[in-house]
């Protein structure tokens, strides 16, 4: 199982929200979307047989949200 939180800069609003939601869980492999407005992030829990956080990002990226980056865990 794979886990990662994205921060999408560009993501504001209600629409944009739902659009991340169904753009995200329409990948084969992605089992969980939480997604949170405000703080403009989006936690994603996924399959790592099958799917990787690159995988989620391009998605994004093609639909046109243009400020995505991963963030990192600190130890």
């Amino acid at each position: 199982m794979g886990e990662t939180t994205l921060v999408v800069d560009d993501m504001i609003c209600k629409y944009c929200r739902d659009t991340v939601t169904r753009l995200i869980t329409s990948i084969n492999g992605v089992s969980r979307v939480s997604v949170n407005v405000p703080e403009r992030t989006v936690n994603v829990t996924y399959d790592s047989r099958i799917t990787d956080s690159h995988v989620i990002r391009m998605t994004l990226l093609e639909a046109g949200y243009k400020n995505i980056w991963e963030t990192v865990k600190a130890f």
